[in-house]
C-alpha cells in the first residue's frame, strides 16, 4: 500500500482516500460507493468483532486520509479511544435506512405495535416512525455507548420481547444479529446507497476543508519576561520552528493544521501554562494567513491584543478579521451532541436545531454571529442573540471573539456552536 504525504500543499487537489471499516458484509457495499465518486478511493477495511477497530486504525493511519466507518459502532469505538486523529465519519442509519426496514416490515404483514431497536438515537428513531406512520411509542430503543457489548445488545432485545412483548427485532450489530436471528424475528439495518453518498460526501468535503486548513501558514509572535533556552521544546507540539528575535521576543512558523490541533480547534492555548510556570509575562500573538505577509500582519495584531488581555494571554487572529482570545490550558472535548435531549432543556424542537446544524455546519469553521444566524433564518438580530445565548447556557455555544469589522459601536460577538 503506498504512503501519502500527510503535509503540505501537495495535499490540495488530489484524490483523497478513505479507510473504510465495519463488518466484512458492509464494507464492500459502502466502499464501492467511494471508488465510484471522483477524487475518491477507499482502501477496504473489514473486522471480524467491533473491538478489532482501534486495532485496524493505528495499523492503517500512515494509508489513509479520512476514516469512513459502516456505521456509528465502530466509530464510537474509535473516539472512546482517541483513535481518530484523521477526518472520520460514519453512515447514518436513523433516516432512510430504518425507514426502507420499516417499510419492507410492514410490506411482509409483521406487526410493528411494539419494536425494539438498538444503537440508533431515540429522537431520530421518533421522526422515522413518524413519517412511516407508526406511533412513536411502538418503539424501544437502547443508545449505544461504547462499553456496550454483543451481549448487552441481545440482553435488551431478550427483554424487550419478554416484558414489552416486543414483535421484532431491529439491530445495527451483525454480531447481535447472528445471535438474534435463531431465537426470534429480527431485522439486520444495512445502510441505502442514498445514506452511504450522503456520509461519502460530507467527508470529502471535511476532508479537503483540512488539508486546504494544513496548508495556509501560521506565524506566532512571543513575548517572554525572559529568554527562555526551553522555548521551542514547549511549543514542540505544534511542529514548527522558533527563532529568537531579541532579548524577550520569539517567533514561531508552523501550519494551521497543527495549530489547530493542538489549540484544540482554537479554544485554547495548553502552552501557555507551562509558560507562565516560568515566566510572569507571557503574551502570544498568533496569526494565520495565505502567505506569510497575511500571517504576519495578523499576528501583530494579535499580540497588541494579547497584551490588553493582561499579563499571561493569547490571541489569534484570522484571515476573516476575527479575534479570537485562546483559553489558558486544555478544554475538555465532548461527544456529538444528542439533538434530542438539548431540544427537551432548551424547549424547542429538534427540527429547529437540525436546522442549525446544518446551518453551522455551512458556516467557516462553526463559527458564526447573531447578524449572521438573523440572516440566514430570516429573524430578527436580538431574537438571534437571544438564541445563541440560550445555547451558550445550554452549552452548546462559546463566545471565542469579536469581529473587527471596523464599524462604531460594540463588536458583535463570535461564537462557535458544537451541535
Amino acid at each position: 500500500m503506498e504512503r501519502h504525504e500527510r503535509g503540505g500543499a501537495d495535499r490540495v487537489g488530489r484524490a483523497l482516500t478513505f479507510g473504510v471499516v465495519g463488518p466484512a458484509d458492509l464494507v464492500p457495499r459502502v466502499a464501492d460507493v467511494v471508488d465510484a465518486t471522483p477524487q475518491l478511493r477507499a482502501v477496504r477495511l473489514p473486522y471480524r468483532q467491533e473491538q478489532e477497530t482501534v486495532r485496524i486504525l493505528r495499523e492503517r493511519a500512515d494509508d489513509v486520509d479520512a476514516w469512513l466507518f459502516t456505521g456509528v459502532v465502530p466509530h464510537a469505538i474509535a473516539d472512546a479511544e482517541q483513535a481518530t486523529s484523521l477526518p472520520a465519519g460514519h453512515v447514518s442509519y436513523s433516516g432512510l435506512t430504518l425507514l426502507a426496514a420499516l417499510f419492507r416490515l410492514a410490506r411482509e404483514g409483521t406487526d410493528l405495535t411494539r419494536i425494539s431497536i438498538d444503537t440508533l438515537d431515540p429522537a431520530e428513531v421518533s421522526e422515522t416512525l413518524a413519517e412511516a406512520g407508526i406511533a412513536q411509542s411502538a418503539a424501544f430503543t437502547m443508545v449505544y455507548e461504547p462499553s456496550v457489548r454483543s451481549r448487552d445488545v441481545v440482553a435488551f432485545h431478550h427483554d424487550a420481547r419478554e416484558r414489552q412483548d416486543a414483535t421484532v427485532a431491529i439491530t445495527c450489530l451483525r454480531s447481535a444479529y447472528d445471535v438474534l436471528r435463531k431465537q426470534m424475528p429480527v431485522v439486520r439495518l444495512a445502510p441505502s446507497l442514498r445514506d452511504i453518498r450522503s456520509a461519502v460526501d460530507a467527508l470529502a468535503l471535511r476532508t479537503r476543508n483540512r488539508h486546504h486548513s494544513d496548508a495556509q501558514v501560521a506565524l506566532g509572535f512571543i513575548e517572554l519576561e525572559n529568554a527562555d533556552p526551553n522555548l521551542e521544546h514547549d511549543l514542540g507540539e505544534l511542529g514548527g520552528a522558533v527563532a529568537r528575535i531579541d532579548a524577550e521576543r520569539y517567533l514561531l512558523v508552523t501550519t494551521r493544521g497543527p495549530l489547530e490541533r493542538v489549540t484544540d480547534e482554537f479554544r485554547s492555548a495548553p502552552f501557555i501554562e507551562r509558560l507562565a510556570a516560568r515566566h510572569r509575562v507571557v503574551q502570544v500573538g498568533l496569526g494565520i494567513g495565505r502567505s506569510a505577509g497575511e500571517a504576519a500582519a495578523n499576528a501583530s495584531r494579535a499580540l497588541a491584543r494579547a497584551r490588553a488581555q493582561g499579563d499571561v494571554a493569547a490571541v489569534l487572529s484570522a484571515p476573516h478579521d476575527a479575534d479570537i482570545v485562546l483559553a489558558k490550558g486544555g478544554s475538555a472535548r465532548s461527544g456529538p451532541t444528542d439533538l434530542g435531549r438539548l431540544a427537551q432543556r432548551l424547549g424547542m424542537s429538534r427540527g429547529t436545531l437540525l436546522s442549525l446544524r446544518q446551518f453551522v455546519e455551512s458556516a467557516e469553521e462553526q463559527r458564526v454571529t447573531a447578524t449572521e444566524l438573523a440572516q440566514a433564518f430570516s429573524i430578527q438580530e436580538r431574537s438571534a442573540r437571544r438564541l445563541l445565548k440560550r445555547l451558550e447556557r445550554a452549552g452548546a455555544a462559546v463566545p471565542i471573539g469579536t469581529l473587527n469589522a471596523g464599524q462604531m459601536g460594540r463588536p458583535p460577538v463570535i461564537y462557535r456552536v458544537d451541535l
